[in-house]
Formats: C-alpha cells, structure tokens, sequence
C-alpha cells in the first residue's frame, strides 16, 4: 500500500514537472522564430506619445530618470514626459517642475499605480496616439521612441518593449537581471516567435491612449499590470513585443528588496487565480482564443527559480534505484537547463555571474519564503519596492544581447 501511494505521488510530481518544463522548453525553443523588425524603412506617420512615469516616494531617483527620458532621437514635439508625483518633497517637486515636462503631483489615502495613471489619464488632454508606461527607475535607449513609432505604423494595440537590466551591482541584481532575460525570451520573444501574444511586464509598453484611459478605469488594484493584462488577452488584443526596442530598469541589490519585491510577483500570479483559470478554458473552447488559454496556463507554472531548483532536486533521484521515474526526472533537469541556457545574453557569461550564482541557494529560500508570506497579500495592498541605483548617462547601459 505504502509502496502504491509512493508511486501515485512520484507520478503526480513527474506530470507537473513535466508540464512546466515543457511548457517553458516549447517557448524558449521558439524564439529561435522570432523575425527582427528592420528598422531602416520608411516611416509613414509620427505617433504622438506620453510618456507616463507615476512615482511614489521616489525622491532619490526620479529627478534623473525624468532628465534621462527627455534624451530621445524621436522629435520633441511629438512627445510628452508625464511625471506622476506621489507624495515627493517639495524640493523634489521644485526641481521637476524646472524641467521640460508636465508634473502631476498627487496624493492618496493608501497609493496604487492604478491610482496615478487614473488621475494623469483623466487630466491629460487626448491628443496622444499612444501612451508608455514607465516605472520610476525605466530609463529608455535614445533611440527608443524612434524606434517604436516605426513598428507601430497600423495602429498596432499593445506592444511590450525589451526590459533590461541597467545594473549588475551587486549578485542579486546579476540574477535578477538573468531572471528578466530568461523571461523574455520564454514569454515574449519565444510566444511571438510560435504566434502567441506576448506577457505584458507592467513597465516599457506602449499601449493606445484612448483604449488604455477606458480600460484603466476599471482597475484599481495593485497589480494593475496583471488586471489590463488579461482584460487586453480577453478582448482579443495581441500583445505585440521589440526585442530591439530597450529599456534599461534597476534590478534588486539586496536580499530584503529581492524578497519584498518577489512577495508582489509571486502574490501577482495568485490574482484571480481560479476564475482566470476556468475562463481560460471557456475562452478556448468557445471563442477560440487561445492567447488567453496560454495566459491562464502561465497560472500554474512555478516561478523560475523554483523550477530549476525542483527540478534539480528530482534529478537526484536517478541515484536512488526505488524511484520508477529517476531517469525521466533527470531528462527534465536537463531540458529545463537547456531552457534557461538559451534566454541568457551573452554579456552574462563572465566571471562576475559565476561568482553571482553562489548566491542561487539564498535566493531559492528567499523565493519560498516570500512564497509562503506572499499569497494574496500584493492583490490587496500596495508593496513599493526601494530604489536607489542611478545610471550616470543612459548611453553608455548595456543592452541585453
């Protein structure tokens, strides 16, 4: 009986691993398809954008991030820098409004970023064809806006732009940073690459501006970006993705901000978890949409770091000659490798990475931890993540190659 209960679970385990290793091995081998925009054509029309950047008790880093966004090749006039100020000190407030751009100062009994973009929306007049969503550490290449207007030049609805690290300061901004690139590749080069919508990020897209102002006021929750997200997949809008569109966003330093930050991640995956999940597969079987059949999957799929580690703990077992399914593990550990493998650009391949991955048993534990404190919690409050890394000129980052 022991032994029959035993089999049941190693079976139960085995299928689960397998569906997100191959879910992601799918993926990542499809962005081998992806086809790379040229951006050398002919432009017909000159997009007018806002640039919206809500910023919340970012005192220490806004000022640079709003003079680095007016650095763009793409002409001044068609252009808008909105900063959204969420209770900053009237000298930071002072010193932004001496800039060329618009300043909306807000101020909320408890502050979402739904909140902030709400308020900027309803205030800015609707001359915008588009606007872009920009975290308060976002710093966009100075080719970025030029580059977007050519590839949205038949009033494409969302395009998601290549978010990269600007910072690999410390170990944990080095991992995080290859986290962000192996997503990329998975959720968004490799779904275009096979013709599945991409995933939306939460920063660096472009979206149009009369569509996003009436969807926004539906949402008000901390994880907006997961809300317009599966509103945009439900009403059958592609989410479109640039991998040679950048921009450069600060990834964790520390312990602290890797555990506060992924509380929100991991809390955002839970958000409507079962009524997403049971509409997926309404979505699929009756309006054939399959884009948001994939997205309700990603539900169920184990962060990142937790699946190499699982993964990598299941493929012990081909020591042990009682577990049935050893080598069938082991073969898993070595796809979902693979997997990740492809997704890393080739400026990670350095000393300081090797040095960086000694910190992969931290984070793993940290990863469970925020798993465990994090369920529910950021669907239901605001957690703000600390910045304080300031690049000192946005064209010497890197780019995530």
């Amino acid at each position: 009986m022991i032994k029959y209960l035993f089999f049941i679970l190693e079976l139960i385990a085995l299928l689960y691993l397998s569906f997100n290793i191959f879910y992601v091995t799918i993926y990542s081998f499809g962005a081998f398809l992806y086809k790379k925009t040229n951006f050398t054509k002919a432009v017909g029309k000159y997009n007018r954008f806002a640039i919206l950047i809500p910023a919340y008790k970012s005192d220490e880093i806004i000022l640079n991030t709003a003079i680095e966004s007016l650095k763009q090749s793409y002409d001044k006039k068609y252009f808008d820098i909105v900063v959204i100020a969420d209770s900053l000190q009237e000298k930071t407030l002072d010193l932004l409004a001496d800039l060329d751009i618009k300043l909306i100062p807000v101020q909320f009994e408890i502050s979402t970023k739904a909140k902030s973009l709400n308020t900027a929306l309803a205030l800015l007049p609707e001359t915008y064809d588009y606007c872009c969503i920009l975290d308060v550490d976002n710093i966009m290449e100075y080719e970025f806006l030029q580059k977007i207007n050519t590839r949205l030049q038949n009033n494409e609805m969302v395009l998601q732009a290549h978010r990269t690290a600007k910072n690999a300061n410390t170990s944990f901004a080095v991992l995080d940073g290859i986290s962000e690139e192996i997503n990329n590749n998975i959720f968004r080069k490799g779904h275009i690459g096979l013709g599945v919508a991409s995933a939306l990020i939460g920063s660096g897209f472009v979206i149009q501006y009369k569509y996003c102002k009436d969807i926004m006021l539906g949402i008000e929750s901390p994880v907006e970006d997961k809300e317009l997200e599966i509103l945009l997949l439900r009403d059958k809008h592609k989410i479109l993705y640039e991998s040679d569109a950048y921009v450069f966003d600060e990834k964790v330093a520390s312990s602290d901000v890797f555990m506060n930050q992924r509380r929100r991640w991991i809390a955002s995956q839970f958000f409507d978890f079962n009524k997403v999940l049971f509409d997926g597969i309404i979505e699929l079987l009756v309006n054939k949409n399959f884009d948001f059949f994939d997205k309700a999957m990603q539900k169920v799929l184990l962060p990142r770091v937790l699946l190499i580690a699982i993964s990598g703990l299941s493929a012990l077992t081909i020591f042990f000659d009682f577990f049935t399914f050893n080598y069938l593990f082991f073969t898993l550990f070595i796809f979902c490798c693979t997997s990740y493998i492809l997704g890393i650009p080739k400026k990670y391949y350095n000393l300081k990475t090797i040095q960086a991955s000694l910190s992969v048993p931290k984070a793993i534990l940290l990863m469970i931890v925020a798993l465990i404190r994090s369920k529910g919690a950021a669907s239901k409050k605001f957690i703000h993540t600390k910045h304080e890394f300031v690049a000192e000129n946005s064209n010497d980052l890197e780019k995530g190659e």
